[in-house]
């Protein structure tokens, strides 16, 4: 019975160390086939708060740069969209200094009014341009991502509705079309043109910030991080100066569409005029918005890069604690196969021992 005994203990214990030997295979198999340490923070003991912080340090970048990453594409899709909105501009500021007049010193209606129509196509064009989006979300709307800043031209009590509903009250008030000398007051004068974009207009529903833009961000800059401590700001909500000038170009543009029995062509002539001189200031205003837009682009792609190289260096560091040595791993492994084998030879040994059979080999 004792023989049994012995050889049944023996065996457990042989079992054991062949469990031991077959985990050691199954971690240095994975290491070498990863390159990484199965468990580095064991490895490096009291250490490891190092690694954990390494680890942590380049979620934080990995985040940042995603972020960071995201907005260069937004600035990007926004600068896209202002060189559309700069093309469809020069376009009609092109054909209005192109309008020829006749002898008489007044461009003809039907050049006039042609020059009308185009510039209501322009400014259809440039709302839609106002209402690109990035990502689902709208990028001229400042901080108010709930839907598009700008109504459609065509809209029901949108931009256009609002200029012919100015020009049909100053048509109203005057008894009959409007010459030359009635152009200042139908822009200046109470409720007149310009008072829809200086949000004055005694109709809140004609004021800029309801016929042309209907968001509600609160004009202040977008902000982007790009540090732990470090931000970066840019503006290009809807409601720019500049984006408000160009509408109120084109508004007087489009008036030139109108009939005779609005505008005779002593007073579109005016009109033109004064949006040439608007329309110039605009572009000027345009330009200088993509500028501060380019530097913060430019920015932007130093932050990527000081970033990327911070995160590559990060990398290298935690690789350093984790990465396998897999000439020793797999040295290890040979050397375990091998002691496995002998200690599956023991165990079957083992398992023919009895007392019988000792006696037998001596006697």
């Amino acid at each position: 019975m004792s023989d049994r005994v012995s050889s049944f203990y023996g065996t457990m214990q042989l079992d054991q160390q062949v469990q031991s030997m077959q985990s050691q295979m199954t971690q240095l198999t994975g290491e070498i086939s990863s390159g990484v340490v199965a468990n580095p923070s064991a490895v490096m003991g009291n250490n490891a708060a190092l690694l954990y912080q390494l680890q942590q340090q380049n979620d934080q970048q990995t985040s940042l740069q995603t972020s960071v990453g995201l907005a260069g594409q937004r600035l990007d899709t926004i600068q896209t969209a202002m060189t559309n909105i700069s093309s469809a501009v020069q376009s009609v500021v092109t054909a209005a200094l192109g309008t020829s007049p006749t002898t008489t010193g007044v461009a003809t209606d039907a050049t006039l009014s042609e020059l009308g129509t185009q510039a209501q196509d322009a400014m259809s064009q440039i709302l839609d341009q106002l209402n690109t989006t990035f990502d689902g979300s709208p990028v001229f709307a400042g901080d108010d991502t709930a839907a598009q800043p700008m109504r459609n031209a065509n809209d029901p009590a949108g931009p256009l509705a609002t200029v012919n509903s100015i020009l049909s009250a100053a048509v109203s008030a005057n008894g009959g079309p409007l010459s030359q000398a009635d152009v200042a007051n139908l822009l200046t004068g109470p409720n007149g043109l310009a008072s829809v974009f200086s949000n004055t207009n005694s109709n809140p529903a004609q004021n800029y910030n309801q016929a042309f833009d209907t968001s509600s961000n609160d004009g202040k800059p977008t902000t982007v991080v790009i540090g732990a401590t470090q931000t970066l700001q840019y503006n290009a909500s809807a409601n720019q100066p500049a984006f408000q000038d160009l509408m109120y170009g084109l508004s007087m543009l489009s008036m030139l569409s109108a009939p005779t029995t609005q505008l005779d062509n002593t007073a579109k002539s005016a009109l033109l005029a004064q949006a040439n001189t608007v329309l110039g200031n605009a572009q000027t205003e345009v330009t200088g918005l993509q500028g501060g837009l380019g530097v913060a682009q430019s920015q932007l792609q130093q932050v990527v890069a000081a970033q990327q190289q911070a995160a590559t260096a990060t990398q290298q560091q935690i690789t350093q604690y984790e990465a396998a040595d897999t000439y020793t791993d797999t040295t290890r492994l040979t050397n375990l196969q091998t002691q496995l084998q002998a200690t599956y030879d023991m165990t079957s040994q083992i398992s023919q021992l009895s007392l019988a059979h000792y006696l037998a080999t001596i006697g």
